[in-house]
């Protein structure tokens, strides 16, 4: 295993979103607050639940540090959709522009790998 700036970013990234997916898991009510309303389409629970087994997922993508390149897109994706649909909570979405760009670093990173 190398621990070059790709494995911290990976780490980094994958922690956030584990941390956010099992935290939510145990405590939903700490972050339904955090789902934008999307009408009568589907409920802000099981909206959290996907957006927490997809995060789950990435986190464990990104410790594989297999396909980095295409986990830190997915992850670049994710991240902007946070932020667009919170825009209203600058306050607390400020630290998701930071972790895109931290995304965007490790798909530059991975891309020059190749």
């Amino acid at each position: 295993m190398k621990f070059d700036g790709s494995f911290f970013l990976r780490l980094g990234l994958a922690f956030v979103f584990i941390f956010v997916a099992i935290s939510a898991f145990f405590n939903p009510q700490a972050w339904i607050g955090f789902i934008p309303d999307i009408g009568n389409f589907i409920t802000k629970a099981y909206l959290l639940f996907i957006h927490d087994v997809i995060g789950l997922g990435l986190g464990l993508w990104l410790l594989s540090g297999k396909k980095t390149f295409y986990a830190a897109i997915v992850t670049c994706i994710l991240l902007a959709g946070i932020i667009l649909t919170n825009l209203g909570v600058f306050l607390i979405v400020f630290r998701d522009i930071g972790l895109f760009f931290a995304a965007v670093a490790l798909a530059v990173m991975s891309k020059n790998k190749k």
